[in-house]
Order: structure tokens, then sequence, then C-alpha cells
């Protein structure tokens, strides 16, 4: 029986997570369960300019972003783009469509001309750059329409809003079978970040010249598709540290090093991962965790912003946290008397088949606009 290896595990534990995350947020709601937002680092991407000149959080951000985001820039700079070799979720499920693809019927990787290959990695760059400014400009997650984690943290649920994320996220698994992390390689705005902070880290992948007898190997193992064998030093910053290649290295011609010092193949994955759990583990039991705000719809001054209502809310939680009567959602969104205020507003229009002025199921947006005619009064 083939062993499991410890990247593997990671990998498997963290999607099992983020699964379990995203099964309690659309089973219970907003009101007590945290958004799935607030487990993912590109958010503190997204969010860092407005928190800088504003000192506030956009929408659906916590204090969590930031952590993560943090503990996985410091694990970089030490060990190399480890969150997409041993934590990314999207990234593992890419690497097992591939291998299963494998197994199937594509054993060869099907891959663009190298030159062309070499200047569309720069494109996650622009798409990086793209995202934060437009984030700050409209104080909004902008990114959120078209991440293929958001649809997959949703998966069956809230289709219409994010179709293009769940394109974006068939174009990966599709891909993914017959090539290794395209949309990473090319289009992830996180792969490019990392990248960037590797430019400046302690972790070296040297190649011996004496040993290595250029067999490619470790170019068809690596998940990023560098070119390895004739590299004296593996310095590109799309390397995401996940140690393929010298576990598939025939002569073991490749060493690695941080801060200096050579290490092996299994302290620096045990290193790496033991850090990051042992980190986590004491954040989530520290005070400074944070993913979850008291209210998603009122701040500490209890002012009802109407925008941040979502479809996870109660009707209950609505009724008491903006004060408006319940008889007034009934005359203006024709509610029966004895409707369950303990639903979800996503799941009222559909269950009691009521329908808006429009002749449309009625949605969260309904909700919305009752609730500023109202304030408005």
């Amino acid at each position: 029986m083939k062993k499991i290896k410890v990247r593997t595990i990671s990998q498997i534990i963290i999607l099992g997570i983020i699964v379990f995350l995203a099964f309690a947020h659309q089973q219970y709601g907003i009101e007590q369960a945290s958004p799935i937002h607030a487990y993912c680092p590109f958010g503190a991407l997204e969010g860092i300019l407005t928190y800088i000149f504003s000192g506030q959080f956009i929408p659906k951000l916590y204090r969590s972003n930031f952590i993560l985001l943090g503990i996985f820039s410091l694990l970089t700079i030490f060990f190399g783009r480890v969150f997409c070799g041993f934590f990314c979720p999207i990234g593992a499920i890419s690497e097992w469509i591939r291998s299963l693809g494998r197994r199937m019927w594509i054993k060869k990787d099907i891959e663009l001309p190298d030159i062309v290959d070499k200047y569309l990695r720069y494109l996650k760059y622009i798409v990086l750059f793209v995202i934060v400014y437009f984030s700050f400009r409209e104080t909004a997650l902008v990114f959120d329409l078209y991440d293929p984690f958001s649809a997959f943290a949703h998966l069956g649920n809230e289709f219409d809003e994010l179709i293009f994320a769940y394109a974006v996220l068939a174009f990966v698994v599709i891909t993914a079978f017959f090539s290794k992390g395209r949309r990473c390689r090319y289009l992830c705005p996180l792969w490019a970040f990392f990248g960037i902070i590797k430019k400046f880290n302690f972790f070296k992948l040297k190649r011996d010249n004496n040993t290595c007898i250029s067999c490619g190997i470790c170019r068809k193992s690596c998940p990023a598709n560098l070119k390895i064998k004739t590299a004296d030093q593996i310095t590109h910053p799309d390397c995401i540290s996940c140690m393929e290649c010298v576990n598939d290295c025939p002569k073991n011609s490749l060493d690695i090093y941080v801060l200096g010092r050579k290490i092996k193949k299994q302290t620096f994955i045990w290193m790496v991962v033991g850090i990051f759990f042992a980190t986590l583990s004491f954040v989530i039991f520290t005070p400074i965790r944070q993913t979850k705000p008291a209210s998603n719809i009122v701040n500490d001054q209890w002012i009802v912003n109407v925008a941040d209502i979502r479809g996870s809310n109660t009707l209950q939680y609505i009724i008491y946290t903006t004060k408006v009567p319940f008889e007034y959602f009934q005359k203006e969104l024709n509610l029966p008397t004895g409707i369950d205020k303990t639903m979800k507003l996503k799941e009222i229009g559909t269950t009691y088949n009521i329908k808006n002025q429009s002749g449309v199921i009625l949605e969260t947006e309904d909700f919305r606009a009752a609730i500023q005619s109202y304030m408005s009064q």
C-alpha cells in the first residue's frame, strides 16, 4: 500500500476544514456561523488599502483574514510559497484532478509553448493589482463574483449571483484534467502575491549538476511546470515549495536550504506543516481571533447598513436589529401571518411561493428595499 504524503494529508485536512466551515455557514447562516470569506487570506489583500486609509474592514472581511495572510507571508519568507503547495484547497483539487486525468487517459501534460507560457505568467500580477485597486475604489470584494473559492464554498447555492465564479471553477476543473495548475499560473492573484514575497525569502532549492542526468522527471512532477533540470538554483517565483521534484528525482540531485543551512526533505515538510498548524491552533484559542462580527447588519452605534443584509439572515433577526415591525413586512411584501420567522430571507420566497410586485419570487433584495423604505419615512 502506497504511503500517503504529509503534504497530501495537510491538503486533505485544509479541504475538510473549508468544507465543514462552508457547510456550517450555509446551514446556520451568518448569525451563527462565520462567512467563508473570513477564512481566505486573499481577502486581506483586497481590503488592505481600505483598512489603511479608513481603519474599517470591507464587508465580509475580519481580523482573521489579516492573521492568515500574515502567517502565510511569514512562512513564505522562510520556506517559500508553501501556501500554494500545502494549504490551498483549489490548488489541491487541481492537482488531484490532474492525477485522475493521468490515470484515465491523458498521460502527457498539454501545455502552451514555452514562450507563450513565459509571458502569460505575468498576467496574474496584472489581475492582482486590478483587484486590489477596484476593491479599494468600490469598498467591496470585487473578486468575489469571479473567485472559484467562493463558488466552491457555496457549491449548489447562489448560482445566479456567482455565475462567473462557477464558470471559473468549471474552467479550473476541466483544464486540470489536461494540464497542471493553468489557472493558478496565469490568473490567480494570491499566487502572484506570494510570488512577490518569495523574492525576499530564505528558502533555496539547488540542483547538483554533477549528479543530475537531465531526465526531466522534475519538470513532470512540478505542479508549476518549471524548467528545473537546466537551473543551478530554482529561484522562479512560481516555485511552490511542494518538494515533488525533490521526492521524484532518481539521483537525489536537488537539495533544500533554509537560512543557508541544508536540511532534509522530511524535516522541511514537517517544519512547514507543524509551524502552520501550531500557529493556527494558538491563534484560535486567543482573543485576537475574529471571524464573526457581533452583527453583520449594525455597527457598535447600532447604525443599520441595509446593504450588508444577507440572504442567510433570518426574518426574526432582521426585525430585531432593524426595528422594522413585522406588520410592515406583511404590508410591503405580502408575507403570510403564520410565517416561520426563523427562516432565512433567501428561503422565504420559494418556501411560501411569495412574489414581489414584478411577479418574481421574493428575494433578499426585496427585504432590503422594504427596510430602506421604512427607514426613510
